[in-house]
C-alpha cells in the first residue's frame, strides 16, 4: 500500500520529493505526524534521527491497530512469545519511543563474583522467565525488531548478512540496557573484504574495546555459523567473516552443547539453502581469546525467516513461493509447550489471519491452549497442515 501520512496541516504520500524536509521540518517543530493507513483512527507516529536521517516510528503498544498491509504493523503481543516478556523484561516508554530491556544473564563478570560458567546446565536459554530476557528471547527481540520476522515479494533475493547486520544495530541503536545503549554491547562481524581487512580489523577491535580493556566487561556476539568442528581436539563452532574469532569449547562442554542444541543443528544439515544464527555472551581473557557463557542457536531459511520444525519451515515456503506478505512469529522465553502463531498474514483484508502448525503429537493441555488463543478476538485463526493452501 501507498503510505501516507498528514504532518501538520498536510496530507503527503512516502514518496513524495519534499518528504524527507517535511519530517525534518517537524521533528524541529515538534510535530507530531499522523499515520493514515486506517481511516477510522489517527495512529500517532514520533520522528527519530537516526544514522543522518529523520524516519517516521510508531509508538510503542500501537503496531496492531494500524493496516496489516501498512508498513508500521505488529502483529498483537499474544500471538507470540512476545506477550510474556512485554512490560517487564521488554520495557517501551510511550513518551520518548526507547526500549528498555532486562536481561536474565550478567553483562559484567564482576570484582566479586565468579566468571560465569560456560553450559551449566542443559538448558541455559531457559534460567529466566517472562521478567528477563534470555539470550534466545534478545535474538528473537532484535530479529523482532529489526522487521527480520516481516517477509513481501519484494524482498526476494534481497537479504543477505550485509542486511542482517545493518538492520540488528539499527534496531539497538534505540534499545537501552541498564541506562546505556544495547548497541555498544553488540558485536556482529563485518563481511570480510580483503581490499579491507584492516580497516575492518581496526573497526571489529574499536567495537571490541570494552572487552580489551576489562577482563571483566561482557559482551554480545551475533553472527551466521559458517562451519561446525565436532573433533575431540578442539570442538566448536566458526562463525562467518570472523574466522579469527571462533566458539571454542572442551570436549564436555561441547557434548554438552551438541545435546541442548541437538535440534537446531539437525534442522540446519537438513536445509543446505538456509543459515544458522548463533548468540553468545563473551568476554575475552588476557590470552585475548573469546571466553563464550550463555549461547543459542536459531535455524533460518534462505530469506533468513526464523523457523523451529521442519513443518514450519515448509510452511515459510510455501507463503514465500505463494508471494504472501506475513509477518514470522517467534518464542522468545517461551517454552515448547505453549503455543504461537507461526506467521500472521497481512494480505488477508482488514484482519490479520494468524497461521498455528497442527499439533501432530497428542497433547491435551497445548491443544486446550491452543483452542484458547484461538479465540482471543480481532484477528482470524486458522490451523495449517502441510499441503493446505494458505487462506486470502
Amino acid at each position: 500500500m501507498l503510505q501516507k501520512y498528514q504532518i501538520g496541516e498536510y496530507e503527503i504520500d512516502a514518496n513524495a520529493p519534499e518528504f524527507s524536509a517535511m519530517v525534518e521540518a517537524a521533528y524541529n517543530e515538534r510535530e507530531t505526524p499522523i499515520c493514515l493507513c486506517d481511516t477510522d483512527q489517527k495512529l500517532k507516529l514520533y520522528i527519530a534521527y537516526r544514522h543522518n536521517q529523520y524516519i517516521l516510528a510508531r509508538w510503542p503498544h500501537s503496531g496492531h491497530l494500524h493496516n496489516p498491509k501498512c508498513e508500521h504493523f505488529e502483529a498483537p503481543d499474544y500471538l507470540t512469545g512476545f506477550g510474556q516478556v512485554s512490560g517487564s523484561a521488554v520495557i517501551e516508554d510511550d513518551e520518548t519511543g526507547d526500549t528498555f530491556l532486562k536481561f536474565g544473564f550478567p553483562m559484567s563478570k564482576g570484582l566479586a563474583r565468579a566468571a560465569p560458567t560456560s553450559m551449566t546446565n542443559d538448558k541455559p536459554i531457559l534460567k529466566a522467565v517472562g521478567t528477563k530476557l534470555t539470550i534466545r528471547g534478545l535474538l528473537h527481540f532484535l530479529w523482532d525488531r529489526s522487521h527480520l520476522t516481516h517477509w513481501h515479494p519484494k524482498m526476494y533475493g534481497k537479504r543477505n548478512w550485509f542486511i542482517v547486520r545493518k538492520e540488528i544495530l539499527n534496531a539497538a541503536q534505540v534499545c537501552k540496557v541498564k541506562g546505556h545503549s544495547l548497541r555498544s554491547s553488540l558485536f556482529l562481524p563485518e563481511n570480510f573484504s580483503s581490499a579491507k581487512a584492516d580497516e575492518i580489523k581496526a573497526r571489529a577491535a574499536a567495537v571490541l574495546g570494552p572487552c580489551y580493556s576489562s577482563a571483566d566487561n561482557i559482551m554480545i556476539m551475533i553472527g551466521e555459523v559458517k562451519s561446525i568442528q565436532a573433533d575431540r581436539f578442539r570442538p566448536g563452532l566458526t562463525i562467518r567473516h570472523s574466522a579469527d574469532r571462533s566458539v571454542s569449547m572442551d570436549q564436555g562442554d561441547w557434548n554438552r552443547f551438541e545435546k541442548r542444541f541437538s535440534s537446531e543443528l539437525m534442522l540446519h544439515a537438513d536445509d543446505p539453502d538456509g543459515h544458522l544464527i548463533f548468540a553468545g555472551t563473551f568476554s575475552i581473557g588476557k590470552n585475548k581469546m573469546l571466553n563464550f557463557y550463555e549461547m543459542t542457536l536459531m535455524p533460518v531459511s534462505a530469506h533468513w525467516l526464523p523457523y523451529e520444525d521442519k513443518e514450519e519451515l515448509e510452511l515459510i515456503r510455501s507463503a514465500v513461493s505463494a508471494s504472501r506478505r506475513f509477518v514470522k512469529g517467534l518464542r522468545y522465553n517461551l517454552d515448547s509447550e505453549k503455543p504461537i502463531a507461526s506467521i500472521s498474514l497481512r494480505d488477508t483484508g482488514k484482519q490479520v489471519t494468524a497461521v498455528h502448525l497442527a499439533n501432530s503429537r497428542p497433547n491435551p493441555e497445548y491443544d486446550q491452549a491452543l483452542a484458547e488463543l484461538m479465540q482471543m478476538p480481532g484477528v482470524n485463526h486458522i490451523i495449517w497442515r502441510p499441503g493446505q493452501v494458505l487462506p486470502f
